[in-house]
């Protein structure tokens, strides 16, 4: 499982796999960034796309992320 919420000032990231949990807040902007601490942290790309797109899907169109 894989969310990505957007909060304030930045997005809160939630990764919960059966090997991997992993929980953190990043101060960007860009929903680019989260798409590469994502990548980064060996997430598949149709759970990125999927989450990313729930958290702002109007900049996820905008950046072919969905």
């Amino acid at each position: 499982m894989v969310r990505v919420w957007r909060v304030p000032f930045g997005y809160l990231i939630l990764i919960w796999r059966a090997q991997q949990r992993w929980f953190a807040y990043r101060p960007v902007t860009d929903l680019r960034r989260v798409y590469e601490i994502l990548a980064r942290r060996g997430v598949p790309k149709n759970l990125t796309r999927e989450a990313l797109s729930r958290a702002n899907p109007a900049e996820a169109r905008a950046h072919h992320l969905d």
